[in-house]
């Protein structure tokens, strides 16, 4: 027999496949992008509402909205993997017929969904694990129930797979601030235990007169054998809101209007050598905002929407053009790090540049903008020059100079436990300080008074205070980053230290030393 025949019936197992690629917000997303799909679909015709209810003592979930529910020949929508609308509007957010489908699955071992269309009958499905076992029926049975509020859909999960937490709670919903923000106003509400979804937006920039924020705006053609067009905008400037402690800088996507990628910064958008280099804090105020619009099937966005496919012919198309505005404005952000005050925040309004990046040898121009000049000499060689007068006066004070300054040469290193060392130095630099004031003060130490006070850094610190007035706020940092020191010595469990704690740190430390010895460490 030349001719086989062979049978592609999916199987459910396909449902549980996928659980583990879904977690509490990519899973709910996926339902909160159903509802604004079938209300853009819809032609947004009267305001939306989407409730999220997350009840942490019972653990279950539930997602409803106004959208206007699903007609009863349409049902197969709701749970058929695959399935989707023929007649696909441009600019919505599903795509692949299965997003809704597996994310409850994904978050329960029940899943009932109840639609009233308009005001017709409601009807309810129900998804659970007994139906999932029998690998020889994929039909379902929509029941007739006590009708829901007309035009309405709820999804109901309860037996949950993973429970969640009051801080997951908190967390969920300051990241629908941000996911959902170009579609949040009073024709569109997101909420989440009753309360209000607030827009977070990231278009908050800097306007420097040599360095303001630039947008292109143009069209491509992801597919070769297609006349089909994906609208691009990208924005790109020095950001205003930066955050160390929480990195909010780097690359962000948008995809028809919904946040897929924030503060990207891999290699796939510019962070490498040559480019925009390796993250770090002296490059955190660049900012790039992509927005893509068109038709779903050519948004570069990976299946569950929580990332970008960097294989993806759009990306491809646009990729250049983030790289060189990424490089541009980071190699900006490091050469205005010593006085960001008053070069770079004080202007916090003017106009956007428009820049042409579909035009040819206009990436040319991105390299050929101005950008400030590098440093003659670096700050660590320049702490030195600055408190000569100090030195020269106290010689014992060269030392604890030089050792800041190996601070900030470490700083710009890539050493993987730079933040360790960094730590180690600060600590033990403070703690010699300390000691060369109390030696050098006009009180004698004998070397046992001293060996005794060192035993006990809170006695170190009453001694000191009896000769000068230093705000108790710096005293307690500086007993909590010695005791991360002493874990790192002590403990077996080896502690991170962080960029923000490190440069806390470093603050402190600097403060406590001009205080003690007249040490300038002005960085303009």
């Amino acid at each position: 027999m030349d001719n086989l025949p062979v049978d592609a019936t999916p199987q459910k197992r396909l449902f549980h496949s996928i659980i583990a690629d879904y977690s509490l917000l990519t899973s709910l997303c996926e339902l909160i992008d159903n509802a604004i799909d079938h209300w853009l679909m819809a032609e947004a015709s009267s305001p939306l509402e989407i409730n999220v209810l997350l009840s942490i003592d019972r653990q279950v979930i539930r997602v409803s909205d106004n959208a206007g529910g699903v007609p009863s020949d349409a049902l197969e929508l709701l749970v058929a993997p695959g399935a989707s609308r023929e007649n696909v509007k441009k600019e919505i957010i599903g795509n692949f017929g299965v997003g809704g489908k597996r994310a409850g699955v994904a978050l329960g071992e029940r899943v009932e969904i109840r639609s009233r269309h308009a005001n017709g009958p409601t009807y309810s499905i129900v998804v659970d694990n007994e139906w999932l076992a029998d690998e020889r029926d994929w039909s379902l049975t929509a029941k007739k129930i006590s009708d829901i509020s007309a035009g309405t859909t709820e999804v109901h999960i309860s037996n949950l797979r993973q429970g969640f937490s009051r801080d997951q709670v908190v967390a969920f919903e300051n990241r629908l601030s941000e996911i959902y923000s170009k579609f949040i106003n009073p024709n569109c509400i997101i909420s989440v235990n009753g309360s209000p979804v607030l827009q977070e937006n990231f278009d908050n920039w800097a306007y420097p007169p040599d360095y303001p924020p630039r947008s292109a705006e143009f069209k491509i053609q992801p597919l070769e054998a297609s006349d089909e067009v994906v609208t691009v905008k990208i924005t790109a400037g020095l950001i205003s809101d930066r955050n160390p402690k929480d990195g909010n800088y780097g690359v962000y996507f948008y995809c028809n209007k919904r946040l897929i990628l924030a503060h990207e910064k891999g290699r796939e958008v510019g962070y490498f050598s040559g480019k925009a280099g390796t993250p770090h804090p002296d490059a955190s105020l660049c900012r790039v905002i992509v927005e893509l619009s068109g038709r779903p099937e050519l948004m570069p966005w990976t299946s569950n929407k929580a990332g970008i496919n960097w294989s993806h012919p759009t990306f491809q198309l646009i990729r250049d053009g983030v790289i060189e505005l990424t490089g541009y404005f980071t190699k900006v952000s490091r050469r205005t790090k010593t006085d960001r005050e008053n070069s770079i925040f004080k202007y916090d309004s003017g106009e956007i540049s428009p820049i042409k990046l579909d035009e040819p040898d206009s990436l040319k121009k991105i390299v050929s903008l101005p950008t400030p000049r590098g440093r003659k000499k670096s700050y660590a060689d320049r702490l030195l020059d600055q408190n000569t007068h100090i030195t020269k006066k106290m010689p014992w004070t060269l030392g604890l100079l030089e050792a800041l300054s190996m601070f900030e040469v470490l700083a710009g290193k890539k050493y993987h436990s730079r933040n360790r060392l960094g730590l180690i130095i600060l600590d033990s630099n403070l703690e010699i300080a300390l000691k060369e004031f109390l030696v050098n003060s006009n009180q004698y130490y004998s070397d046992d008074k001293i060996s005794k006070l060192f035993s006990k850094r809170h006695l170190v610190i009453e001694e000191i205070k009896k000769h000068i007035t230093i705000d108790d706020g710096y005293w307690k940092k500086t007993s909590y980053y010695n005791n991360l020191r002493n874990k790192l010595i002590h403990e077996r469990a080896t502690v991170d230290i962080t960029d923000y704690q490190l440069a806390d740190f470093a603050e402190v430390v600097e403060h406590i030393l001009g205080q003690l010895f007249g040490f300038d460490f002005s960085r303009n």
